[in-house]
């Protein structure tokens, strides 16, 4: 369970980080201008912030679930996996309700 955790909470950091980058990212002028959809940008943005916060929470409350002895450690690690698949999801369905065509969020050149 240690290596799970182990290779989960590496994951998590590695993700975490860039997530931050992306969310910085999104705050510049140039950035922004790239999006046709701020509902969409709005989401982005949302899963930028969100993700890291998610991510640290739920490494250091499943390190403190496996050192006091209980066996829900993983599924708890793994929590911050199914934000970003239900962020992915909700993401893509606003994207498809906007336009009718998924990945089209983004104008190509500004």
């Amino acid at each position: 369970m240690i290596v799970l955790l182990t290779a989960f909470t590496l994951f998590n950091l590695v993700a975490a980080a860039a997530s931050l980058g992306g969310a910085a990212r999104l705050l510049t002028t140039e950035e922004r201008a790239h999006w046709r959809s701020k509902t969409l940008l709005l989401i982005a943005a949302l899963l930028a912030w969100s993700f890291p916060i998610a991510a640290l929470g739920g490494t250091a409350l499943a390190w403190r679930h496996y050192e006091s002895g209980q066996h829900d450690a993983i599924p708890i690690i793994l929590a911050p996996l199914l934000w970003l698949i239900v962020m992915g999801a909700v993401f893509a369905i606003v994207d498809f309700l906007d336009d009718g065509v998924i990945g089209n969020g983004r104008i190509r050149n500004p």
